[in-house]
């Protein structure tokens, strides 16, 4: 019988799937205020997939290993150690005009919406005051008294009485932009998570992935993210010598939810290497070399390169060696992705910053 999904392959490749379509020796279980569980609605090729809801990074959900896993054999030699998520962000839903108490002009009562949403009219002489408020000729104000304020004869030629608008005037907080017919301004874009946090708890303690910035990895089907970090980035626990890795916790960095659809554990004797050398200044649209570092001998890489982590295109330049032009001054994230042609080592990714000067 297979432990949590164990291979083994060549001598010391070593893979330990947690979740794959379904939990492997593992059970899930909250981290504070966030929850985990498999999600019936929400699948990955047409597996299961798990359903994470965290409120930041330190509630989430984790899985409990009903086997434990030696720590030596992926922390021992960290360089070859690394955690794989493929991950899907939930979509807010997008923000919508705030609308006052009581209709769609300000005050209380004033034109109240009908159920298309617009405003229903209003007998002008029936219209709703509140305290103070002159309404309509005809209408009297609160308490009684007099239906105008101001005596006809001290009126100016033109003036008009109290409560009437002239054609076109708008009312307070009619067609003032950004608000329009008096909706308030719409309330600020919902979050979305845009990093991840990832913690390994052994007997001796965890070791913490530290923010996971989602847009610095492909999308490899559609609306799925799959996140490769390397247990070498993760800070903590340094002697895990006889350690167990007893459970796996995940977070989000805002209050939402993401879904799961495979995680596992691995170690490869001979990982990629992805070294994209040091920070670079170069001048504004100079010709600018990039080279990798190479692979050990025997071992076939394709490299990608994205010079600008900003712009949304993740496929710029191909090749161990290559060149760009940046076109405006300013700092760029400069990604670099190797990954093996057959698929069967996972990708590895080196970043470095490029200051373009005028």
């Amino acid at each position: 019988m297979l432990l949590l999904g164990l291979a083994i392959a060549g001598h010391a490749d070593t893979k330990a799937v947690v979740f794959s379509g379904g939990l492997h020796s593992a059970e899930p279980a909250s981290w504070g205020a966030g929850t985990i569980e498999i999600d019936e609605e929400e699948t990955y090729l047409e597996g299961e997939a798990l359903r994470v809801e965290t409120t930041g990074f330190f509630e989430g959900g984790r899985l409990l290993l009903t086997q434990p896993l030696e720590a030596d054999t992926f922390l021992a030699d960290p360089a070859g150690g690394y955690i794989r998520l493929v991950v899907k962000i939930n979509e807010p839903e997008p923000a919508t005009p705030e609308i006052p108490a009581g209709g769609m002009i300000p005050g209380e009562g004033l034109f109240p919406l009908g159920p298309d949403g617009m405003p229903m009219p209003v007998d002008p002489g029936m219209m709703p005051l509140e305290p103070g408020m002159v309404g309509p000729p005809g209408a009297m104000p609160p308490g009684g008294g007099p239906p105008m304020d101001i005596p006809p004869e001290m009126m100016e030629p033109g003036m008009l009485e109290p409560g009437m608008m002239e054609p076109g005037m708008m009312m307070p907080g009619m067609g003032v932009p950004g608000v329009g017919m008096g909706v308030g301004p719409a309330s600020a874009p919902p979050p979305k998570i845009a990093q991840l946090r990832v913690l390994l708890v052994t007997d001796k303690g965890a070791i913490d992935s530290g923010p996971i910035v989602l847009a610095d990895f492909a999308e490899i089907v559609e609306d799925w993210v799959q996140v490769v970090v390397p247990l070498s980035a993760f800070a903590g626990v340094v002697d895990v010598g006889g350690a167990e890795i007893q459970n796996i916790a995940l977070f989000g960095d805002v209050e939402e939810t993401f879904w799961v659809g495979e995680l596992e554990l691995g170690h490869e004797e001979q990982p990629l290497v992805a070294d994209a050398g040091e920070n670079v200044t170069t001048p504004v649209e100079k010709l600018t070399q990039f080279d990798a570092a190479p692979q050990p001998e025997g071992v076939r890489a394709t490299y990608v390169w994205d010079f600008d982590d900003l712009d949304g295109i993740q496929e710029e330049g191909y090749g161990p060696e290559t060149s760009w032009t940046f076109l405006t001054p300013g700092y760029y994230v400069v990604t670099l992705t190797v990954s093996s042609p057959d698929g069967k080592r996972v990708d590895r990714i080196d970043r470095i910053r490029v200051k373009v000067e005028e």
